[in-house]
């Protein structure tokens, strides 16, 4: 499945069988990469003087790359290899990361228990990340967007096995694109210290030799500060319909892509970056509150930046669909509904881009009912995700919040939150042998108290969470006939 759409998305994109405005529009930007990338070679540094160049200084390594394996003529097709072996690498991770998760479901040997829903579960993250791609379609592969996405899924996947390799790969996205330093809102405990010293030393470290190789690394800054209202962001869709309506609003082509002109822009545009601060400000409020999990806060954050932007490229649909697709992996997900709506935005952005964007372009009815729809669609995505971490999220019990910060020798906290009352965690692990465990002083009831387990005293709260010794993970009983960790 994965070789054949991604076969059709390289195929459709580099070779000029359909006709030229649809073949120009998916591979476009490969065009002005190639003249970037031989200007920085030939030694003239960033292009400081084109409008066009709104890229943090790593993009420019990153575009280079083709041009150094196979020189200006083939520089296409190296750029294609290189995105797919992008692609690729994101598939395997997510694979790998969904073995490990139904291994961790599975029965334990001599059960006769049924597999857990987490194995199945898991199996949606690679689904969602082959599915979602190929639904963007071409414009995938026609930029660096998909490579921006697959540094955040390594984030989000190593932020606990490998934290200095995820705060390495936040530095990366960070460098590339910006948006991926938005996987470090989600980060609580001992998880957060880690990556992020270790994405704010790299990424000083990289972003400082960046600058000593080149003057104009930063000076994409000024081009992204004069952006206007791209007429693809939702904010400017009822200028749109408005538009064609009754007028009063020219498009015009600025910064490399289309914007409107006219009564209101201006205020809309300073709105849009108000709106993102605001729903920032709430986000935060949430991770404090209701600590979700950290996938789950990143897909929230990324689809709430995208339609509060007031520049939304095609491609940046890509962003949520790779943090969707960490989510996927996770049967505590709270985002699962929102995976539909957010594949069915993903077709929507191939129809407007590229197929209609003439049409887009020019403002005319059919590009703006489908830029309607695919910007309801986002904005429905966004406002579901945000619904669901308040709903679906309990707010952490500061009893349990003083266990996971505690310090215990040959282990650490977990980050995860803890399971709701009556639910059940398979860790994993054998329980405890209850034969080598004294019964509980008193009337034997298990809601006080710590516990001996195996010659190991285990810490319990008033409400019953315990703390597993091998995987740290939290379970909640509400039973007091429950004795073992679930």
């Amino acid at each position: 499945m994965w070789a054949v759409t991604r076969l059709l998305i390289v195929v459709f994109t580099g070779v000029t069988a359909l006709p030229h405005s649809v073949w120009d529009a998916s591979a476009a930007d490969i065009t002005l990469y190639r003249t970037w990338a031989g200007d920085m070679v030939s030694g003239h540094g960033f292009p400081l003087t084109d409008e066009r160049w709104q890229y943090p200084p790593l993009t420019g390594a990153l575009l280079v790359a083709p041009w150094l394996l196979g020189g200006g003529h083939a520089y296409n097709w190296f750029f294609f290899a290189v995105v797919a072996a992008a692609d690729a690498g994101a598939l395997a991770l997510l694979i790998r990361a969904a073995r490990r998760e139904g291994s961790a479901s599975a029965p334990r040997e001599g059960s006769a228990s049924a597999p857990r829903e987490g194995s199945a579960s898991a199996q949606r993250g690679p689904w969602m990340w082959v599915l979602g791609v190929a639904l963007v379609g071409r414009v995938c592969y026609g930029r660096i967007d998909l490579v921006v996405a697959v540094a955040a899924i390594a984030a989000l996947l190593w932020v606990t096995r490998r934290p200095l390799a995820a705060g390495a790969a936040v530095a990366a996205g960070a460098l590339l694109k910006l948006w991926p330093v938005l996987v470090l809102l989600g980060l609580r405990g001992r998880a957060l210290r880690p990556v992020s010293a270790a994405a704010a030393g790299i990424g000083a470290v990289t972003a400082a030799a960046l600058t000593a190789w080149s003057p104009g690394a930063w000076s994409f800054l000024r081009f992204q500060s004069e952006r206007g209202l791209q007429i693809e962001s939702p904010a400017a869709t009822p200028l749109l319909i408005a538009r064609w309506i009754h007028g009063g609003w020219t498009i015009t082509h600025r910064y490399g892509a289309e914007e409107l002109s006219g009564p209101l822009v201006s205020a809309v545009a300073r709105g849009c970056v108000l709106a993102t601060l605001v729903g920032g400000a709430a986000l935060l409020v949430v991770r404090l509150r209701y600590r979700p999990p950290v996938a789950d806060l990143a897909l929230c954050a990324v689809l709430l930046v995208m339609v509060t932007s007031r520049v939304l490229s095609p491609q940046y649909v890509v962003w949520a669909v790779a943090v969707a697709a960490v989510c996927a992996l996770d049967p505590r997900t709270t985002q699962r509904p929102v995976f539909a709506v957010l594949l069915a935005a993903a077709f929507a952005t191939q129809v407007e881009f590229p197929f209609v964007y003439d049409r887009v372009a020019t403002g005319s009815l059919p590009g703006v009912i489908v830029l309607t729809l695919r910007n309801g669609l986002l904005l429905w995505a966004a406002g579901w995700s945000a619904l669901l971490l308040c709903r679906r999220s309990a707010p952490e019990s500061p009893d349990t919040s003083a266990i996971a910060d505690e310090s215990r020798s040959g282990g650490q906290a977990s980050d995860s939150a803890p399971v709701r009352s009556g639910a059940v965690v398979d860790t994993g692990t054998p329980a405890p042998d209850r034969r080598t465990s004294p019964p509980h002083a008193g009337s034997g009831r298990h809601d006080a108290g710590p516990r001996t387990y195996g010659g190991r005293r285990e810490p319990t709260t008033r409400r019953g969470y315990l703390r597993h010794p091998a995987s740290q993970t939290f379970a909640y009983s509400s039973s007091p006939s429950v004795s073992r960790y679930t």
